[in-house]
C-alpha cells in the first residue's frame, strides 16, 4: 500500500451485484490519483451472487461482514482502513468523477470539521420502475445535505471524515439497521466538530420507488426503535410520526416546486408512510425484530 494513501473509500454491499459494478466503475474513475485513495467493498450477508461479483473486482478491497447491518460493516472497514480519511457512500450510488478529491479539499479549507457532507442528486434509471409521485417525494423530502449539515447531521451516502475522529467517538452503532448515520454525526457535533456541507462532492442517487420508500419508512422505525432506551417509546415515536405528517403536509400545501397534481400524489405517499410507520411502532412494540428491508 502506498504510502501517501489520503482517503479510504468504504461502501457497504448488501444483494445489489447488478448495482456495486457501476459504482466500483465510477470510484475508479476519480480525478484523484489511485495511489492516494482506496476503495473497501463490505459485502454485509449477501444470499445471493454478490460477494462473488465483489470478489472479481479488480482495484478494490472485498471484505465479509456477517452481522447485519450497514453499519456493522462500515466498523469492519474502518478496522482495516489505511487512508488519514474515511469516505462513506451506497452501493446503488454513481460518485461523480471529481468527488472524493472535492470531499478532501473541503475537508483541508475547514477547521474543526468533523464530517463532510457532499451533495446527493436524484436520477431516474431507465430501467428503475419509478413512479412520478415517488420522484416528486423524493425531490421534496429526501437526502437534502445542505439542510441536514445546518441540523448537525449528514447522511452516509455522501460523507468523509477523518477515520481516527471516528474511532475515538466508538464508531458507528452497530445495533441500529437506519439512522447509525445521524446518530454518529450527532456525537460529533456534541463533541464541538461541524458539519461542513460541500456542493461540489456530488453522489447521484437512484429515485426509490413507492415500495422502496415505504421500506425506507420501515427501516426507519426500527432504526429509531432500536436505539431508543425509554419504555415508552412506543408514544414518542407515534408522536414524532404525528409531528413528521403535519410538517410534511404543510410544505406540500406551501410549496410551489410542483403542480396541483403533483401535490396530491404526494400527499398520498406521505399518508402511506404515515400509516406504515404506526404499523411497524405497532409491531415492534409486540415483540417483533426490526427489519433491513
Amino acid at each position: 500500500m502506498s504510502k501517501n494513501l489520503k482517503v479510504s473509500v468504504i461502501v457497504p454491499v448488501w444483494n445489489d451485484a447488478k448495482r456495486i459494478i457501476k459504482c466500483v466503475e465510477a470510484l475508479k474513475n476519480q480525478t484523484m490519483s489511485s495511489e492516494h485513495y482506496e476503495i473497501i467493498v463490505v459485502d454485509n450477508g449477501s444470499t445471493d451472487e454478490t460477494y462473488e461479483v465483489v470478489s472479481g473486482l479488480e482495484g478494490i478491497i472485498p471484505l465479509q461482514e456477517s452481522e447485519p447491518g450497514s453499519y456493522a460493516a462500515r466498523n469492519a472497514a474502518l478496522d482495516i482502513a489505511k487512508g488519514e480519511y474515511v469516505a462513506f457512500t451506497d452501493a446503488d450510488c454513481i460518485p461523480d468523477s471529481n468527488w472524493v478529491e472535492s470531499l478532501v479539499v473541503c475537508a483541508e479549507e475547514s477547521p474543526n470539521f468533523g464530517v463532510i457532507a457532499g451533495e446527493v442528486k436524484f436520477f431516474k434509471h431507465p430501467d428503475d420502475n419509478v413512479e412520478n409521485a415517488a420522484i416528486a417525494y423524493e425531490s421534496l423530502f429526501s437526502m437534502n445535505q445542505k439542510a441536514y449539515a445546518l441540523q448537525g447531521v449528514c447522511i452516509t451516502a455522501n460523507w468523509l471524515s477523518k477515520r481516527e475522529v471516528i474511532l475515538n467517538h466508538g464508531g458507528f452503532n452497530s445495533r441500529v439497521k437506519s439512522g447509525g448515520d445521524h446518530d454518529m454525526a450527532n456525537r460529533l457535533t456534541k463533541s464541538g466538530l461541524n458539519v461542513v456541507y460541500c456542493p461540489q462532492a456530488l453522489v447521484l442517487h437512484p429515485a426509490r420507488n413507492y415500495t422502496e420508500i415505504l421500506k425506507k419508512r420501515r427501516r426507519v422505525i426500527g432504526g429509531s426503535w432500536d436505539k431508543t432506551e425509554s419504555s415508552n417509546k412506543a408514544l414518542k415515536l407515534i408522536w414524532q410520526a404525528i409531528k413528521l405528517y403535519i410538517k410534511r403536509t404543510l410544505i406540500i400545501i406551501g410549496t410551489s416546486k410542483i403542480s396541483i397534481k403533483q401535490k396530491i400524489s404526494v400527499f398520498r405517499v406521505i399518508s402511506s408512510i404515515f400509516f406504515v410507520s404506526m404499523s411497524e411502532i405497532y409491531k415492534l412494540s409486540s415483540g417483533h425484530q426490526s427489519t433491513r428491508s
